[in-house]
Parts: structure tokens; sequence; C-alpha cells
């Protein structure tokens, strides 16, 4: 995988890699019908818990389809979707890492998103909180299904954005859902039934906005933490010893579930 400065010059090498008949990497039996004979930029959208599956889902893009890819990553702790929002509508203050997003989401031929922080789409007559979940010390206040109806409706104006950007071009496009870090302390404090529904709607939440476009969707928490979201990421092995942040092991796993989706791209609505 390879940063954008060097993309024109990669290009050029890899076009003359194809009239000399150099090679290229193996390629896997999911159907690809995104142009083969370029090199592909991958735009990666989220906070620190997919931090690396930029640099490893690039990678397996170039193992198994055979194109060289420029990966742009937008993976910024705490993310929230106002900030995404703000800096596509080009409205107010945004954070600055974001500043080139929507240039890049306009070549993106692949979109990884997760975008979990619902901070900016909050229903002020009916705020979702769970904040007594992640700080493992309260009974969440408010998860109520309605209250990420604007989340909802946000992650649908993002989508959207990105296809317009885009301009009917063909487009890769993937998201998922949270996983679990604690599920042995959410049931030694006896919060894990009520804290596990919050997460469930939270991740039927973006499944709905991703359906709404035919949009893949992983759940990476029905695969880390168990389709019944009760056994614990951390003893599986996906998630570090220390912190919250997912493992090598969890990383591998999200990249073959990202590759097992195939390559297609999903149509313009």
């Amino acid at each position: 995988m390879f940063r954008k400065p060097f993309k024109l010059m990669l290009y050029i090498l890899f076009s003359i890699a194809i009239v000399t008949g150099c090679a290229l990497s193996p390629q896997r039996s999911a159907m690809v019908t995104m142009p083969t004979d370029e090199i592909w930029d991958l735009v990666v959208i989220g906070d620190s818990s997919i931090d690396r599956i930029g640099e490893a889902f690039a990678s397996q893009i170039e193992n198994d389809v055979g194109v060289m890819v420029v990966v742009e990553d937008y993976v910024a702790d705490g993310l929230r979707i106002g900030d995404v929002i703000s800096v596509l509508q080009h409205k107010g203050a945004f954070r600055d890492e974001l500043r080139d997003l929507p240039t890049d989401l306009a070549d993106a031929d692949v979109v990884v998103m997760f975008i979990g922080n619902p901070i900016g789409s909050i229903i002020s007559e009916n705020p979702w909180n769970m904040d007594g979940c992640g700080h493992v010390s309260a009974l969440p206040k408010n998860c109520n299904p309605a209250a990420l109806e604007k989340y909802i409706t946000d992650l649908k104006w993002i989508w959207g954005e990105i296809f317009r950007l885009r301009n009917g071009q063909q487009t890769i496009l993937r998201t998922m859902d949270m996983y679990n870090p604690i599920v042995n302390i959410w049931n030694e404090k006896d919060i894990f039934l009520e804290c596990t529904r919050c997460l469930e709607n939270h991740s039927n939440a973006i499944r709905l906005a991703a359906e709404a476009y035919h949009i893949p969707f992983i759940s990476r928490y029905d695969v880390y933490n168990g389709v019944n979201h009760d056994e614990d990421s951390r003893e599986r092995g996906y998630i570090r010893s220390v912190g919250f942040h997912v493992s090598n092991l969890g990383v591998q796993v999200l990249v073959e579930m990202l590759a097992q989706l195939g390559y297609e791209p999903v149509p313009p609505p």
C-alpha cells in the first residue's frame, strides 16, 4: 500500500508492468467488477477502534485483486459523527485532521467507515446516553432506539454525500459496528444486561443506515463477543491485554471478514 504523493509514479510503473507482462499477486475468486488496471484509493474513516485497519486491508486488496492501493487514513481518537458532518458540509469549525476528507472521498475507490460516537446527532428532548456503561459506574440513562433516530438519519446523509462526491463512479463501501471490550467488567458491576441492550441498539442503528443503501455490514460485536454478546473479547484474544484496542488477531479477523465480502461496488442510489 502506498501514500498519495506516489500515486502518479506508481500508476506509471503499474501500467508498464501490465504492458511487459509482469506477474501480479495471486487473485481471490471473489467477484470484482471494479477496473483492475489502476491504483485504488482506500479511505478509512473512524475512531481508534479501527486503528491499523487501513494498512492491513490495503495489503489484502493488493493480494486479492492485484492492484496497488493508496491509503488515506482518517482514524482519529474519539471521532464523532458531528466532526464528519461539519467537514463534509463545510460549515463551522472542524477537526484539522479531517480537512482533506471531502477531496479524498471524491477519489475513493474503497471506503471503510465506522462512526460510533453519536455526538452531533443527539436529540435534545430524547438524548441517547449510555455513559454509565462506558465509565463502568452506573446503569445507562437512555438507550431507547428512538434516541438514535437522528444518528441513523445523519449516517445515511454521510453515505449519501459519499455517493454525491463520487458522482456515479464505482465505489466499494463497507461498515461495521462496535465490539464490547469489557464484558467481564459489566458482569462484575451487574450492568451487563442493560448495557448490552444499549450496544445492541447502537449496532442496529448502524446496520439500518447501511441497509438503506445496500452497504455490506460487518458485526464485530457478533464475532468478537459471540452471537449472544456475552463472551469477553479480551479473553478470546481479539482485544489487547491492556486497554480497549484491537489486537493483531482482531485486525486479522476483521480484514478477513472484509475480504470475504468480496470487492463488488455498491450501486449508487
